[in-house]
């Protein structure tokens, strides 16, 4: 009985250390993971600035503290960018099925046949198909851009079911249809198009600021060390007006969704028209240029 009792005890004492010891253990490893999580997030940080920094200008490195003061405008230009990405709906088939019966498909393109022809001449999609086997790559993903252009014209409309000549119309038209990173997997160009997109959005920023440069002239009789510090010349100069030009990222990138209702001719419709028409939402984007771009995913089947 003693035994037994003895027994109980040496559990009770065994329990009473290991359970402290388990949670310290466990506290150890939530430790340990929070840690890691924090130095992938500062890796993570430290790349996407130092990414910015290749293309805007090298030459910012040159500039004591410069990873500092970049860190938290580039961040969060860069998660605006993300969340733009995340606006352009998932890709859609892009074939002659589709022409046929999704009327945004069937309104950026003349015909079918465009379409083939689009993957046949882009040097980018050409590129990649030399170099990846039908087989490898049965689906292309890829992002498709296109420019949107209105034209006020006299066209035929309708009041009624009578036709009426010359009735003042709003053409659209979409032209300059471009592939831009093919993939091979949708999960892919889901990561490709943000990269895409960010880069972009840093090389019409140090096309900004070579543009300022370029425009800074120096007078006659200026002081020219003077004017030379004052101006973009200066690394702490440039990089002070480079903080000032990106903080507002809504103004290097802007997506809008806008909804249209066109005739099989191209003309915009009145929601009560009863003509025949395709009946789609666009997503453009606004670069800091003012160019405007159609976008969309797409999968086009080889």
């Amino acid at each position: 009985m003693n035994d037994d009792r003895h027994s109980h005890e040496a559990l009770s004492f065994g329990m009473f250390f290991d359970n402290p010891l388990h949670q310290l253990q466990k506290f150890d490893i939530s430790r340990r993971s929070r840690i890691q999580n924090q130095e992938r997030q500062a890796k993570e940080a430290r790349d996407i600035v130092e990414s910015f920094v290749d293309v805007a200008n090298s030459k910012m490195r040159g500039i004591h503290g410069y990873s500092r003061k970049l860190r938290e405008p580039v961040l969060a230009l860069y998660n605006h960018v993300l969340q733009v990405a995340d606006e352009i709906p998932p890709p859609i088939d892009l074939n002659f099925e589709v022409f046929e019966t999704n009327p945004l498909i069937n309104a950026l393109f003349v015909n079918s046949r465009d379409i083939n022809k689009l993957f046949t001449i882009n040097p980018c999609v050409d590129a990649y198909l030399r170099t990846h086997d039908k087989c490898q790559v049965p689906v292309l993903y890829a992002l498709l851009t296109a420019t949107k252009s209105e034209k006020r014209t006299l066209g035929v409309g309708l009041l009624g079911d009578e036709h009426i000549r010359d009735v003042p119309l709003q053409a659209v038209n979409f032209s300059r249809h471009k592939i831009h990173i093919p993939c091979d997997t949708r999960a892919k160009l889901n990561t490709t198009l943000k990269e895409y997109l960010f880069i972009h959005v840093v090389a019409l920023v140090k096309q900004e600021m070579m543009s300022r440069m370029t425009n800074q002239l120096f007078k006659p009789g200026d002081d020219y060390y003077a004017s030379r510090v004052k101006s973009l010349v200066n690394p702490e100069v440039y990089l002070n007006t480079l903080l000032e030009y990106i903080e507002i990222p809504d103004n290097l990138l802007s997506i809008d969704k806008v909804h249209l209702k066109l005739s099989k001719l191209g003309f915009k419709l009145e929601g009560d028209d009863r003509q025949r028409a395709n009946e789609f939402d666009i997503h453009e984007l606004t670069w800091s240029n003012h160019i405007r771009s159609v976008v969309l995913q797409i999968a086009y089947v080889r």
